[in-house]
């Protein structure tokens, strides 16, 4: 038996760490294309998950220009949880507006 540990990838991690939901995911592709630093010239709207300035500032705090993705994430999740309940409840709303 080797004593070697073997590296594991980025992906392998993420997965790890339980990654990104997948239903976020296919929200955050349709608002920005998975851009962190994503702009609506028409709105408020900013990043991956395209929040608007006071949702982000509610639910991202100090952070709430972060162009960090794990940031933005981590504020959208919060969002979501207290409007929809789930990232999949978001995604169906989603699918019949077009907005979340």
């Amino acid at each position: 038996m080797s004593d070697k540990l073997e590296p594991i990838d980025q992906e392998q991690l993420t997965s790890v760490n339980g990654g990104m939901d997948p239903n976020a995911r296919w929200i955050m592709m349709r608002e920005s294309g998975g851009n962190p630093n994503a702009r609506n010239p028409h709105s408020t709207a900013f990043g991956a998950f395209q929040m608007l300035r006071a949702t982000r500032r509610s639910y991202m705090g100090a952070d709430w220009q972060s162009h960090d993705l794990g940031k933005q994430y981590a504020g959208a999740s919060r969002y979501v949880h207290d409007r929809y309940g789930s990232w999949s409840n978001a995604r169906s709303f989603w699918q019949r507006h077009h907005w979340y």
